[in-house]
């Protein structure tokens, strides 16, 4: 069928729609009922990076997302393939990533009739919103054109959540003229005179302030930097906002949340700062000690819900972490303002030594100071759960912000490794090291082949205990009998070296050293298998 002039395929215009976005990569397992939208892909010389598995997709999108500041865009068929990625949209939920997930859905005709069409799910809009922030199915241009351009907007001044659209698949085939982008603009964050006033007043009133900076404040590395200089406060981050002061900064007191030294500073404070931080759960998982109530606490956040969820706060302010700093040291400025915190720095460094580290995490120390005197400073980290990243997670040293992706939100097994992968395609030119479990890998060790296919510096360390280690422990500790903890991954080397990896076996701290040397100064992905010693894998 010949196409009438000026129109092409509902897919291709979409595609051309988000290039105007700034949409250069997508994420995505073609399929039948997705080939307009890769026509429009091919045509608008967007790149398409095809993980093996849809999971892979949405981590994928997920560390690019992390990485580049942009939303991660995935592209999925209909039924399977998007239920696939329902743990990545989880998960990006759940630490506020921008992820837009575009999928084909069952044919008009069809749709809801309960006949059995091909990768038909009942409602496949309505099953995603609860993890997403819309979740929508789509059937005319001026539709989608709005529902991207309200998407985008959100993403510049709300909490990020990810955006689903659902298109029928004989939609998407339908011959449209441009879909013309849509000027939407939502007012960023900023304090309010009020707000300012009395935060200003509280701060004047204080002595000893201590803050505390989440993931919400990751993009506000400069200005939370100069907050805490003016302030003289030491600084506590959580995991996910590792590296907001470089790793020497006298004020840095470490990701201490869950510890003695870091609870014992927030309760000498005469007030606290939290600026975008839950105070999660997973914040203190190390120890499970709940951070104590502060004296005295101030809580910035996009999203009014957490401002008094949980720990309370004397005062609640709905900002941007960056515009809450910028204008802050402004406000303070203006009103002379000089710190009386004389011992900042000293007691930074005290909270930072007061860890309580087990035996256990102190077996991982020799293997993470290799890792760290070599880790170029130019690398992204992308961690997954398993018991040496568990102590990298508070003792490596790490001075980039943004740079440090552990998803320990959600806490599923598996996402480190294409969660790198789509953080090296946002930054094609910076090695990436990924810290995995020999049980957790195994939830997504086919994107070995999606790494190998982006190819450049992407190291893979993988810590074998020949199991779920850290369930095993805690079977032990719960004194059950173990059950489905101990696994029979043989040789990962074997099954890295089949998907065209360099890959080797280590077993002391040297060997490691010798490897991951080697490892960084190539430029194809490698995988190091390291034997944890004592552990059932010492026998492979």
């Amino acid at each position: 069928m010949q196409r009438q002039v000026n129109k092409v395929s509902f897919g291709s215009q979409a595609m051309k729609l988000l290039k105007q976005y700034d949409v250069d990569t997508i994420f995505g397992i073609p399929g039948v009922h997705t080939i307009e939208y890769y026509r429009g892909i091919t045509e608008t010389g967007i790149k398409g990076v095809v993980p093996r598995h849809e999971q892979g997709a949405g981590f994928m999108a997920d560390g690019y997302g992390r990485i580049s500041g942009k939303p991660g865009v995935c592209v999925l068929v209909s039924g399977p393939g998007v239920l696939n990625a329902a743990t990545p949209i989880a998960q990006a939920w759940h630490d506020s990533i921008p992820m837009l997930v575009l999928a084909a859905s069952t044919e008009s005709e069809l749709s809801g009739k309960n006949r059995g069409p091909l990768h038909d799910v009942p409602d496949q809009a309505g099953f995603f919103t609860q993890l997403t922030d819309a979740s929508v199915t789509v059937t005319d241009p001026d539709q989608f054109a709005e529902v991207v351009a309200q998407a985008f907007a959100s993403w510049k001044v709300n909490r990020a959540r990810p955006v689903h659209i659902s298109v029928p698949f004989d939609v998407l085939s339908k011959d449209v003229s441009e879909i013309k982008k849509v000027d939407v603009a939502l007012p960023a964050r900023h304090v309010s005179a009020d707000d300012l006033a009395k935060v200003v007043a509280k701060v004047s009133a204080s002595k000893k302030i201590v803050l505390i900076c989440g993931g919400g404040a990751n993009y506000a590395h400069k200005e939370i930097t100069a907050l805490a200089e003016k302030l003289n406060s030491p600084l506590i981050t959580t995991g996910n906002a590792r590296g907001l002061l470089p790793d020497g900064h006298r004020l840095n007191a470490g990701t201490t949340l869950p510890f003695s030294g870091g609870q014992s500073l927030i309760a000498s404070a005469d007030l606290v700062i939290a600026i975008g931080t839950e105070f999660s759960d997973v914040d203190i998982i190390y120890t499970g000690k709940r951070v104590p109530q502060p004296k005295s606490m101030i809580r910035v956040d996009l999203d009014a819900t957490q401002l008094q969820s949980g720990l309370k706060a004397d005062i609640g302010v709905v900002s941007d972490a960056a515009n809450f700093a910028k204008e802050l040291v402004a406000a303070l400025n203006a009103s002379g303002f000089a710190s009386g915190y004389e011992s900042a720095a000293t007691d930074a460094a005290t909270a930072r030594g007061d860890i309580g580290w087990t035996n256990q995490s102190r077996s991982h120390f020799e293997w993470l100071d290799v890792i760290s005197e070599l880790m170029p400073e130019n690398a992204i980290v992308s961690i997954d759960s398993t018991q040496l990243a568990y102590t990298a997670h508070h003792y490596t040293p790490w001075s980039t912000p943004k740079r440090w992706l552990a998803p320990y939100g959600l806490g599923t097994l598996g996402p480190a490794l294409p969660m790198g992968i789509g953080a090296k395609v946002a930054a094609p030119n910076d090695p990436v090291v990924i810290i995995a479990g020999d049980g957790g890998v195994l939830f997504t060790i086919s994107e070995l082949a999606t790494a190998r296919d982006v190819s450049g510096t992407i190291v893979t360390i993988i810590w074998d205990n020949a199991g779920y280690g850290e369930i095993r422990d805690s079977f032990d500790r719960a004194k059950a009998d173990r059950n489905g903890v101990d696994i029979s991954s043989f040789d990962l080397t074997v099954v890295a070296q089949g998907f065209g990896m360099n890959a080797s076996r280590v077993r002391t701290p040297a060997e490691l050293h010798t490897q991951f040397k080697k490892a960084l100064s190539i430029k194809t992905p490698s995988v190091i298998v390291v034997t944890e010693p004592g552990s059932p894998a010492d026998t492979k």
